[in-house]
């Protein structure tokens, strides 16, 4: 009887040793139940599986490169295979995962190009082997970009690169596929001589560059993250400011640096995962315009804070929110109050302290730019800069990381010496200004950092800038917005002056009961009062907050406004009431009583009854035109 032909694979096997995952896979030692090496065969065209003493295929082949462990405890798997253009792909799967039908895992290796075969046996069996094999090799998994200590050694994690020398290998785990383009290209010397110098002496693009150097300073020195929004009309160069500022940290051949900026057109939730992958670096968004305004203050606390949402986990339990470190910078026509007031939203003070807005233009007359180097115009100047942002990206950064970390185990005492320059640039700057609130001493804590930041990348050689170059442009940034804020006290106070002037402006006479003298009181002659009171003002007012009445003598009289404590509410919404209260009796913007009471005793007409009021003098309207005063 003639026997049956033996199958192609069958027959190849028979000719050459049984592979094992091990013989097949150089990364490490691959173990599992002792089945698991009769029944399974991962030769050159992919897995098989034994059945009825031939091999079935079950899919295109891949390697197991290590067995992963994140910080919450959780393992994983890492794989590698070749798509169908025959490019590496790599992912790390949770072997959470592999408890179920796999069927997240199979849509993840097919959309990375793994070829699988298409009948529920096959993918029982793909989900068999992915569950038992084991690698005797180890990585840690992190989350986010930025420094992690692994076996008490401190390393920094980028996309494709662990900067530092750790004991095992670690891993940056991000799902989804649009992840940061921490990419190089041109040498650390062309950057230099080419974005770093035409940087220097403009300070919008100096703040901008250093502020990309700062993002790996944070961690070091224990200071909290921020941002600032360049605030401008369109063309004024604000962009322009971004790419040169990204080109530190990324890009990509077809973008150059503006392949690493992002845009506010997001959502909170998509801006965390952004967060994740520039953790320790820096953020790049434009046209804050485009976000929501609704939004714009709960993500700016997000981005500053670093933390995102808690939410529950597939079995209703609490999953660890994600985490950052980050400062980032931003662009657009308008700021932070303009986004609110379009919301119909008070401006937190909080808000304007992690989210600082800084005029664009510089006031040269070329718009963000104060030297054109020798450019004919602002817009060829521009071209410039976009032309070196598109072939010089990436290397600032690694250089800059490289000389952070080696600094390190030279000096283990080098973040001392930068929170000593923080100090010194913050003393220095409100030398003059004792009061200083604790708002003010924040933000100048974070120009300080920035400061700090291009200083020492200058002291590495990667600027190409001239020593204190940075320094002086972050201080003239800092005095500019301590300008424009009109107070070195705490913005509280001023937002309490700025809503209770434009109150009484707003509704001085329409929610306001002029107060006259009743019919029943007659002066000392027996006679009716004379208040010149139009008929028009003894109408019942509506939504009343209070009353008005002219005061003084003959020559110099004035209104004054009393309020109740519903009016003055009204009017301070949105601010902690009692301390703005204080602030503007302090400021004498709300008359003290006798007794030093934020509340004076008054009798209004038809109250019939001495009732507490607060007294404010309309003076304060004119008075308000110098908040700075």
């Amino acid at each position: 009887m003639a026997r049956k032909p033996k199958s192609a694979v069958a027959a190849a096997m028979e000719e050459a040793p049984a592979a094992t995952p091990s013989e097949t896979d150089d990364a490490a030692r691959l173990t599992g139940p002792d089945f698991l090496y009769r029944e399974f065969k991962m030769l050159e065209n992919g897995l098989h599986y034994r059945k009825d003493n031939t091999l079935k295929w079950v899919c295109s082949p891949f390697q197991i490169q290590a067995e992963t462990r994140d910080e919450s405890g959780n393992w994983g798997v890492q794989l590698t295979w070749r798509n169908r253009d025959g490019e590496s792909q790599s992912e790390v799967i949770e072997r959470q995962l592999f408890a179920g039908d796999c069927k997240e895992v199979r849509l993840r290796l097919a959309a990375g190009g793994l070829t699988q075969a298409g009948d529920a046996w096959s993918r029982q069996k793909l989900a068999e082997y992915l569950n038992l094999v084991k690698s005797s090799r180890r990585a840690r998994c992190v989350q986010t970009t930025g420094w992690h200590v692994v076996r008490d050694k401190r390393v920094f994690v980028l996309p494709e690169l662990v900067i530092g020398v750790a004991e095992e290998k670690v891993i940056l785990h991000s799902n989804g596929k649009d992840r940061a383009p921490f990419n190089q290209r041109g040498t650390l010397k062309s950057w230099s001589e080419s974005v770093g110098i035409f940087s220097s002496l403009n300070s919008r693009l100096v703040f901008s560059v250093s502020i990309a150097f700062a993002g790996p300073l944070l961690d070091l020195v224990g200071e909290d993250g921020g941002g600032w929004n360049l605030k401008g009309q369109s063309r004024t160069g604000k962009t322009t400011a971004l790419r040169v500022a990204a080109s530190v940290w990324g890009g990509n051949p077809l973008q150059g640096a503006a392949a690493f900026i992002r845009t506010w057109r997001a959502t909170g939730n998509g801006l965390e995962g952004i967060a994740t992958q520039h953790s320790d670096v820096a953020l790049f968004l434009d046209e804050m315009g485009s976000v929501d305004a609704k939004e714009l203050g709960d993500i700016s606390y997000m981005l500053a804070n670093g933390s995102g949402k808690s939410r529950a986990g597939r079995d209703g339990s609490a999953r660890a929110a994600a985490t950052w470190r980050l400062l980032f910078l931003s662009t657009g026509e308008v700021g932070l109050q303009d986004k609110n007031a379009e919301a119909r939203l008070n401006t937190k003070a909080g808000q304007q302290v992690r989210l600082i807005d800084v005029q664009a233009d510089a006031g040269a007359g070329f718009g963000l730019y104060d030297n054109l180097h020798e450019n004919p115009s602002a817009d060829k100047f521009a071209d410039e800069l976009r032309q070196a942002c598109r072939e010089n990206y990436g290397t600032a950064g690694v250089a800059w990381l490289e000389w952070i970390v080696e600094r390190l185990q030279r000096d283990p005492e080098f973040p001392l010496h930068v929170r000593g320059k923080i100090e010194g640039f913050v003393s220095g700057w409100l030398r003059d200004m004792p009061d200083a609130g604790g708002q003010v001493r924040s933000v100048a804590r974070r120009y300080a950092l920035v400061a700090a930041a291009g200083e020492l990348a200058s002291e590495a050689e990667i600027t190409g800038w001239q020593r204190d170059e940075a320094a002086n442009a972050l201080k003239l940034m800092f005095e500019s917005w301590l300008a424009a804020r009109g107070t070195s006290g705490a913005s509280e106070d001023l937002q309490a002056r700025r809503q209770l002037v434009d109150f009484i402006s707003r509704h001085g006479a329409g929610r306001f009961e002029t107060w006259h003298k009743s019919v029943a009181e007659k002066s000392e002659d027996g006679e009716a009062p004379k208040d010149n009171v139009p008929t028009s003002d003894r109408v019942k007012t509506l939504n009343s907050a209070g009353w008005r009445r002219l005061e003084g003598d003959d020559y110099s009289k004035s209104w004054v406004y009393y309020l109740t404590d519903a009016g003055m509410k009204d009017a301070l919404q949105g601010l902690d009431f009692w301390p703005a209260v204080k602030a503007l009796c302090e400021e004498g913007m709300i008359i003290r009583s006798p007794d030093g009471k934020a509340k004076v005793g008054r009798s209004p007409p038809g109250v019939g009854k001495t009732i507490k009021l607060f007294m404010v003098p309309a003076s304060i309207i004119s008075r308000d035109e110098n908040p700075a005063e």
